[in-house]
């Protein structure tokens, strides 16, 4: 198991820094030499673990990132490594291609920090980017949001964690809506029963959040939704209902109560004065 631990002792023979000199010295050595962190290494060493060749080690990685960072001749690079031209040109070649080729989003991050249970977890927004006016003029490429032509991407981020984990276009303003956009390819990266947090305009000055879910079931669950909403208001109407006439009934009886012993007063006050 590799760890940041060994990317930082094999690092630091290729440095020259003293194990145990500053560790400060030592992280800004690793850097300059290989533009990174040990950290680093070990997540880009994770994420090749089924691209690079079996028979690749660490060092491997670290000469293709010191090779970009510093881009020496290969004499240099090779004599600082220890091993020949050859050696070092062919491995750093192989990790310099194998980091081209790696994806820059992770669609999987988005499950990062989610609770059991979780069935949303990426928020959705567009943004769009000015570009030069076309020269044949069409108000497929206009902007509401400039007012003038641009292309609209879509971007998704982890909701718990904040990586951006999905972007999908460059495609004309005008011809692609946000929800377009979406079911464009967006939807069909969702798992069955997915959520997905949408973040849009309604009027200038309120914001309505829309859940694109996987399929066709959107609009059914809207309909339930609905339907539950109105029965538990009809339910909620009736309950006042029922308390406004509990009310009037206990006022009643206690109108009549008074009226009672205010007669009762009054027979006693005539028998008195008869008496």
């Amino acid at each position: 198991m590799v760890s940041s631990d060994m990317f930082w002792n094999i690092g630091h023979k290729i440095t020259g820094h003293d194990l145990k000199g500053s560790l400060g010295m030592g992280y800004r050595k690793f850097r300059a030499f290989f533009g990174t962190s040990p950290q680093v290494c070990v997540i880009v060493w994770d994420r090749l673990s089924t691209r690079r060749p079996t028979n690749s080690t660490p060092e491997h990685l670290l000469w293709g990132l010191m090779l970009l960072k510093q881009y020496n001749i290969e004499s240099v690079n090779a004599t600082l490594v220890g091993v020949t031209n050859k050696t070092f040109r062919k491995w750093s070649m192989i990790f310099i291609r194998l980091l081209a080729n790696l994806s820059v989003l992770d669609w999987e991050k988005r499950f990062e920090n989610a609770p059991r249970g979780t069935s949303t977890f990426v928020s959705l927004d567009g943004t769009d980017f000015r570009i030069m006016e076309p020269s044949a003029f069409d108000p497929k490429w206009y902007s509401h949001k400039f007012h003038g032509p641009g292309l609209r991407y879509e971007i998704g981020i982890c909701i718990l964690t904040g990586h951006i984990v999905w972007a999908h276009g460059g495609l004309p303003c005008g011809e692609w809506p946000d929800l377009r956009l979406a079911r464009d390819a967006f939807i069909h990266r969702l798992q069955p029963d997915e959520k997905q947090r949408y973040e849009e305009e309604i009027p200038k000055t309120e914001k309505e959040m829309h859940q694109y879910i996987n399929g066709v079931t959107n609009q059914i669950k809207k309909t339930k939704t609905t339907i539950q909403n109105e029965i538990l208001e009809r339910e909620a109407d009736m309950d006042d209902c029922d308390d406004d006439d509990n009310d009037e009934t206990d006022d009643d009886d206690d109108n009549d109560d008074i009226e009672n012993d205010d007669v009762d007063e009054g027979e006693n006050i005539e028998c008195k004065i008869d008496g």
